[in-house]
């Protein structure tokens, strides 16, 4: 079956990470779907590509005799949608900005509106819709408003990027939204065929909102710092007006104009295009729930947004106000199970780096190709294994050789596993690789009926294995924290561990499968909130053998910040002993 879509902010595909206040939580993804269109390029009179390639650098033609000579040729230089732009973002670029033509826009007051993009401004204005969160009105959006236009020459070269990124409505924002998705919209027409169903997309630029209450940085006007594709039902659980198609909406957040960054565009894009007929929502199977059909949407969206750009980077510019560890680099390795963390952008990373290695192995063409060939047969249930089985049939299509390649590499990052458990280990957020918690679903999150009688699953289980001869006993330890379901008042997660020897522990309707369930009990010599269980006697198993064990949160949602295990020769000192007798 498949659950509700969980989180805070359920109904859209974010870029980033939480709302707390960092950024967003992800475990949905609703868009657009996918439609074949023929393929073709529309080429200008100069020989540039209709929707906006380049045409110069911010340089000279070399010297003035040269500079005259060529206008002595060709007359008055038509400036006809000419913009100048970061071909990639401002530190990538490093503050250099490039001239390009752009999709010559639709509007007759020549906003930036035309046959694929509809470009807005978010003005710091009265006037904007109520903002709803949790049910509760805690605020006002700015006023959407296009306010880019045309120079008398008709081209767009006044706009520039402002003195400070910090600027809450500045036109260059909108000028960069208005080329870069032109520029994926050709990627994906022109090189594969594929559109979405419903154009232009509804783009917003320099989101604020005007807060009533202090969330952490104060009241009045507040920077979002985010991007996200929102689907029509996201905008109606924020109670703002509707949009029958949704949109794409990017943040300015004190210095940082996500707008500027293109990687973080093609990623938005990508989820609209990816849509909500594959990929979206938490699955629940006979091993817990699985939200990795949201990791990959983000995957998917990162890596065909490298792809683009052939660069393996995401986020070079809009993800560095926090630190350097946000920004997602696909040429770094992750496989699965062993790099699960819960969290849908940094577990997005493990099929994210499979398929960069694809594409290094085959060429972009042919790697995106097969990868937009499976991801066109997935569902709202695709899970990683059935996600890995489909491109790799599509790779077999090629040729033997092709499909080896591929099928080996899948292998090689553990996507053709079905296993969803990895190690239980000594582990803190703060010293992590992604520095995320251990995300615990919670009553507050499942439907009513939802049959989890002994709790609600976690999105992975662990395992023990490699038990010391002469032990006693295996201690597990854990310390929680309330999760975003505090926010409305919500209350505290209350986590029991279910554990079963040499095997997976199973999820049926109303009962949990496992030789047992056992509750932790605080246990200050590990640190504040930390509670353990040390299981002896009939819980362990052989030597040789493996112990499974899965989180079950009867409480609220919450998350696990850090985890322990010690090996115990003398279980009598240990705080809280279960045998797991019958």
């Amino acid at each position: 079956m498949t659950l509700d879509p969980l989180g805070n902010l359920s109904s859209e595909a974010c870029m980033f990470r939480s709302f707390r206040p960092r950024f967003c939580t992800v475990v949905s993804v609703l868009g657009a779907t996918f439609a074949l269109n023929a393929c073709g390029t529309t080429a200008a009179s100069d020989g540039t590509n209709a929707n906006g390639n380049v045409t110069g650098a911010d340089t000279g033609l070399g010297s003035d005799d040269a500079a005259a000579d060529v206008a002595s040729d060709t007359g008055p230089v038509n400036k006809i949608d000419q913009a100048k732009v970061y071909l990639n973002d401002p530190k990538t670029d490093q503050l250099k900005t490039t001239l390009v033509t752009l999709a010559h826009p639709t509007d007759t007051n020549g906003h930036l509106m035309g046959d694929f993009v509809a470009v807005s401004n978010c003005l710091q204005q009265d006037g904007g819709g109520d903002l709803t969160i949790n049910g509760f009105n805690v605020g006002t959006m700015c006023v959407e408003t296009p306010t880019a236009t045309r120079d008398d020459d008709q081209s767009y070269l006044s706009i520039v990027p402002p003195a400070d990124d910090s600027d809450p409505q500045d036109k260059f924002a909108e000028l960069m939204m208005y080329y870069h998705v032109n520029q994926i919209h050709d990627y994906y027409q022109d090189g594969f065929g594929l559109a979405l169903t419903h154009n232009p997309i509804e783009a917003l630029v320099n989101v604020t909102f005007n807060s009533n209450y202090d969330m952490g940085g104060g009241t009045g006007w507040q920077g979002f710092p985010n991007a996200a594709f929102m689907p029509p039902e996201a905008y109606a659980s924020y109670g703002l007006p509707p949009k029958p198609y949704g949109g794409i909406v990017f943040g300015q957040y004190q210095a940082t104009d996500f707008s500027y960054d293109a990687s973080v565009i093609y990623h938005e894009y990508t989820h609209a295009m990816v849509g909500t007929t594959r990929l979206s929502g938490v699955l629940v199977d006979s091993f817990g729930l699985d939200n990795l059909p949201g990791a990959m949407n983000e995957g998917f969206a990162d890596y065909f947004s490298c792809s683009r750009r052939d660069s393996p980077i995401i986020g070079p510019y809009a993800l560095t106000f926090q630190g350097d560890f946000y920004v997602r680099d696909l040429s770094q390795a992750r496989k699965f199970p062993d790099d699960l963390t819960s969290e849908a952008h940094a577990d997005g990373k493990i099929i994210g780096s499979t398929l960069w290695e694809i594409r290094g192995a085959l060429g972009q063409q042919q790697a995106d190709q097969i990868i937009l060939n499976a991801l066109q047969s997935f569902t709202a249930s695709t899970n990683l294994a059935g996600a890995g089985k489909l491109i790799a049939t599509e790779a077999k299509k090629v040729d033997a050789t092709t499909g080896k390649t591929v099928s080996d590499i899948l292998k090689a990052h553990g996507i053709l596993s079905n296993e969803r458990a990895k190690a239980w280990a000594k582990f803190s957020m703060q010293t992590s690789v992604e520095q995320v918690p251990i995300s615990i679903a919670g009553s507050d999150q499942v439907p009513s009926g939802s049959g989890l009688a002994d709790g609600v699953p976690g999105y992975f289980q662990f395992t023990v294995s490699g038990i010391p001869a002469g032990t006693q006993g295996v201690t597990l330890a854990w310390r929680t924290q309330a999760g975003q379901a505090a926010m409305s008042g919500g209350g505290a997660p209350d986590v029991q561990l279910a554990v079963q020897k040499d095997a997976l522990v199973m999820v049926g309707m109303n009962q949990t499968i496992a030789n047992a369930i056992v509750q932790g009990k605080a246990d200050a010599s590990f640190g504040k909130n930390w509670q353990s269980v040390t299981l002896s006697g009939a819980c362990l198993p052989a030597s040789t053998g493996k112990l499974y064990v899965m989180l079950l949160n009867k409480g609220t949602s919450g998350e696990v910040s850090d985890t322990d295990i010690q090996f115990v020769t003398d279980a009598s000192k240990s705080t809280n002993v279960v045998t797991c007798a019958k």
